[in-house]
């Protein structure tokens, strides 16, 4: 059994690997665009300025690729756009790969790509309720868009997913069945064009686009648009995601898209936060995209409530991507929902860009009905749908430019936080509806600060509030109910070449701050970023992560000594990496062997008096752990060692063992009649070391639950003892247990 553990480690240690391999050239490659590319992908290029002949449009050289897949387990993808291949390769080939000539460079891809987690809430009587239905759309005051007969049309959308189940049966995609506007379809993984199947997700998705229920009601804007299909996810698969996410850009590229919908994300699964700087390859692939002239839709991502991060997704990050975050379904009030993440982008870009609602009605693929969902998975469609249709009335317009033009279009702007971006786009101000805003509060300078006198208090109305340092970067952001009296913020001091911005009732002002001091705060003592105390956390190097655990286990009975004998340890760990980490630990045991009868070589074995071996050890071990995070799995393969700090052995009559020195002990509180005696013994082992294994589950992102096996390799007694025997009874090597383990 103890060799089946260790070679489960050597494997865990030596597993396939995920890899990019970046070439240096495309020569002696050809490439014709006009054959390559569909004509409204042309009229595209041409509309942007794109150039048909870039050299990232070529195809890659074959020779190349066929070179690198025969030290290659799999070949699983290619980007024309990055130059590269995705392999999966042991260490060993990877290292011989990176010796060929035109190899530029290999690297391990570290990102997990999961399809922006949602849940769903089953409550069709409530959403037959039209205001319900509408409310998603009557954010965007697409009304505007409705009654002008702009659906989208003339544009396509891509949408990338796990899987578009029943999207060829549903109702809600009638009409795009009778139209024939899902144009092409393609599954990356299984390299075929079937997506019809796998995760629900993408069917939910697409129909906060362009669904329309079964009371003839939009889910989403773009019901005219035409639609290209692909499936770029796997669940559970830690590794090919962001190939296969490169691809399906190039595809989507090559088939005529204006606009890709991604509501995936690559984060906290295997980056740092720190790494969010629009440097992943899935982010570049994002940004050269958008340089073809499509607009990319990502979700923010539903981090919002991990405090252990700080940002959000990628390829959120992206500088060109229209970063989507997640707002409460309300008409009257403006929520952040609590598990939209949070911007800015690591190197304190402004992110998100916009807003939409994070809780939707949408099509369920399970029964062909509705249900409402949450998550924001669903704010990036909705959002998609929407530009959809803004671009419809502006085709002139370049992918980067329809991003501005949307981000003006938002009911905050030009004001802007990391919670809300701009606000949410207004379908009014592409239709030319939209009104004139009027002047709604005054700024006040005061001698310890400034007040906000807003002109009518509007119920329900908040107050929008931030402070911007001269680099751009929020000092702090705040939103609250404004009063009579007006809102007064305490110059104490903010410093010098900050700025104030406020938002209210449609209507955007700014003013700078002139002073000495750099503490910014307000009188009502609620400056909030991202819910904490109003200063931005820095998002510092990130790497090993602490936790802390709590052990319960019991040894099996072995020749003289019972079973479940009670063993007790608490500790720290600390672990580096993300989905495969490498940990190392220490902790207190309090470990107790029981004999079934007295024990002893002198042929004292004298029935119904206890003897106890009694350790209290430090122990320390090291191990590596898997972590399956679409199960919320965790997998343990470690060794470990220990010293013990005391070696006792104790009994419960004196007179039995009246040879043996015994001091007595006070009397245990479960009895005050028995009196123990012990002696420091020894002859057991002054040192421990064996083997673990452990499988948890984690709970919220805070604490893992597991089970536990433990093989001792060292002996407890290590020589003949009149009071516990001898060594060759030892106490059973397996122990099994629990364990908490908790994350801060």
């Amino acid at each position: 059994m103890l060799a089946i553990i260790v070679l489960l480690a050597v494997a865990g240690m030596a597993q396939n690997k995920s890899y990019w391999v970046f070439f240096t050239d495309k020569s002696n490659t050809q490439f014709d665009p006009y054959t390559y590319f569909d004509i409204k992908a042309i009229e595209r290029y041409q509309r942007c300025g794109a150039d048909l002949y870039d050299i990232s449009n070529f195809p890659l050289n074959d020779t190349y690729v066929n070179t690198v897949g025969s030290y290659s387990i799999e070949v699983f993808g290619e980007s024309r756009w990055l130059n590269a291949v995705g392999i999966l390769a042991t260490d060993d080939n990877a290292l011989m790969i990176e010796q060929l000539p035109f190899v530029a460079k290999v690297q391990e891809i570290e990102s997990n790509g999961t399809t922006a987690s949602f849940n769903i809430e089953d409550n069709l009587d409530a959403l037959d309720n039209s205001d319900v239905l509408t409310d998603q759309l009557k954010r965007f005051g697409g009304q505007y868009f409705i009654d002008k007969g702009i659906d989208g049309k003339g544009l396509r959308i891509a949408v990338f997913d796990g899987g578009f189940p029943k999207v060829d049966t549903h109702p809600a995609f009638k009409h795009l069945r009778d139209n024939h506007q899902i144009i092409k379809t393609y599954n990356f993984p299984k390299k075929k064009e079937d997506v019809y199947g796998w995760s629900t997700h993408g069917t939910m998705v697409l129909s906060c686009i362009a669904g329309i229920d079964d009371q003839g009601q939009k889910l989403g804007l773009a019901t005219g648009a035409e639609f290209l299909l692909a499936r770029t996810e796997v669940d559970p698969e830690p590794f090919m995601e962001e190939v296969w996410w490169a691809q399906a850009a190039e595809w989507a590229d090559k088939n005529g898209v204006d606009i890709i919908n991604s509501s995936l994300g690559y984060g906290k699964d295997r980056h740092w936060t720190k790494d969010m700087d629009g440097t992943s390859y899935v982010a570049k692939a994002a940004n050269k995209a958008v340089e073809k002239g499509i607009l990319v839709c990502n979700s923010a991502g539903n981090e919002g409530d991990d405090v252990h991060w700080m940002t959000i997704i990628t390829p959120s990050d992206a500088e060109n991507v229209l970063c989507v975050g997640g707002i409460n379904d309300d008409l009257t009030l403006y929520d952040h929902i609590y598990f939209s993440s949070y911007g800015p982008s690591a190197d304190k870009r402004k992110k998100p860009n916009v807003v939409a609602f994070g809780h939707a009605k949408v099509a369920n693929p399970s029964n062909g009905k509705f249900t409402d969902a949450y998550g924001t998975s669903f704010s990036s469609p909705l959002t998609a749908g929407f530009c959809a249709c803004a671009w419809q009335t502006r085709r002139d317009l370049t992918a980067l430019q329809m991003k501005a033009e949307i981000e003006k279009s938002a009911d905050l702007y030009p004001y802007f936080d990391y919670a809300y971006g701009y606000g949410v786009p207004q379908a009014a101000y592409f239709t030319g509806d939209l009104k004139p805003t009027e002047r709604s509060f005054n700024f006040v300078e005061e001698k310890d600060g400034v007040r906000i006198d807003v002109m009518k208090v509007i119920k329900n109305q908040d107050v929008f509030i931030s402070v911007e340092g001269a680099d751009g970067v929020l000092l702090g952001y705040y939103k609250t109910l404004p009063d009579a009296k007006g809102i007064k913020l305490k110059n104490k001091d903010f410093g010098k070449g900050k700025k104030l911005t406020v938002s209210y009732n449609g209507f955007c002002d700014s003013c700078p701050i002139s002073g000495t001091g750099e503490e910014i705060t307000l009188e009502a003592n609620n400056w909030r970023l991202r819910g904490q105390d109003g200063t931005f956390p820095e998002i510092k190097e990130e790497g090993w992560q602490e936790t802390s655990f709590l052990q319960f286990d019991y040894n099996l009975a072995s020749g003289p000594w019972n079973g479940f004998n009670r063993h007790v340890a608490f500790g720290r760990r600390h672990f580096y990496g993300k989905t495969y980490q490498f940990g190392l630990g220490y902790s207190l045991d309090f470990n107790r062997f029981v004999a079934k009868n007295s024990l002893g070589v002198n042929d004292l074995n004298v029935a119904g008096h206890k003897v106890q071996m009694r350790q209290m050890q430090l122990r320390g071990e090291i191990l590596e752990r898997i972590v399956f995070r679409m199960w919320g799995i965790n997998w343990d393969l470690g060794a470990y060692g220990g010293i013990n700090i005391t070696r006792r052995v104790r009994t419960t009559d004196k007179t039995v063992w009246k040879d043996m020195d015994l001091q007595p002990v006070e009397p245990q509180p479960y009895s005050e009649n028995v009196v123990t005696y012990y002696r420091r013994c020894k002859a057991m082992n002054l040192f421990e070391y064996g083997a673990t294994t452990r499988i948890s589950y984690t709970f919220e992102n805070a604490i893992n639950l597991g089970v536990f096996a433990r093989y001792r390799l060292s002996d407890v007694i290590t020589k003949p003892d009149g009071l516990i025997g001898n060594p060759a009874n030892q106490p059973s090597p397996w122990s099994f247990g629990i364990e908490f383990e908790i994350m801060p």
